[in-house]
């Protein structure tokens, strides 16, 4: 990885290594939960690893409409800004 990626390059390619699939393999818009069976384990290791990367801490609050990549990297702009 560099750090010329956009936030959703990065994002897509962390939840694609937790979840051990390809990243263009994985739908940005598509429910981790119900399409690609992700749990909450997996959603407390994707959020551990967006918020080291980006120094930031994500509010548990807006955690369970983040069930998407992009709906993460939402949360993400929010919080970064």
């Amino acid at each position: 990885m560099n750090d010329t990626e956009s936030p959703i390059e990065r994002v897509r390619a962390i939840v694609a290594e937790i979840l051990a699939m390809d990243p263009g393999d994985l739908d940005v818009t598509a429910d981790l939960f119900n399409h690609y069976q992700a749990d909450s384990l997996n959603l407390i290791e994707i959020v551990a690893r967006v918020e080291k990367h980006y120094q930031v801490v994500l509010p548990q609050s807006g955690l369970p409409q983040a069930r998407t990549v992009t709906a993460l990297c939402d949360l993400l702009t929010r919080e970064a800004a």
